[in-house]
């Protein structure tokens, strides 16, 4: 993201004659802060998968149990049941980073 900043952002800063500190805060961070929580949509998604997966594996509690230990049982309506919650905690979970990343964009944030 900082390879991204447009260079007339830094020759603006070097006439400016801005400290080092004032170019990171005020030029660099929100320059990078678009590509950081595009990031962070990307490292939840995976995330969330993981974490459901790893609950498959380990047993005890949570969704991702809760599938196995329905699978097991052959109790197809409650995976159904599994799949979809699964599948809104992940849209809430992408809808609120979106939010987030509009609150510190300029530009519309794609889906």
């Amino acid at each position: 993201g900082v390879q991204r900043v447009p260079q007339d952002y830094m020759n603006v800063a070097r006439v400016l004659n801005l400290s080092e500190w004032k170019i990171i805060t005020k030029i660099l961070f929100p320059s990078v802060l678009p590509y950081m929580l595009t990031g962070v949509r990307l490292a939840v998604g995976t995330a969330w998968l993981v974490i459901v997966a790893a609950e498959m594996l380990t047993g005890g509690v949570g969704i991702g149990f809760w599938v196995w230990d329905e699978w097991n049982n052959l109790n197809v309506m409650n995976i159904i049941i599994a799949i979809f919650v699964i599948g809104i905690v992940g849209l809430a979970l992408e809808f609120a980073l979106i939010k987030l990343a509009t609150a510190f964009t300029f530009e519309e944030v794609k889906n």
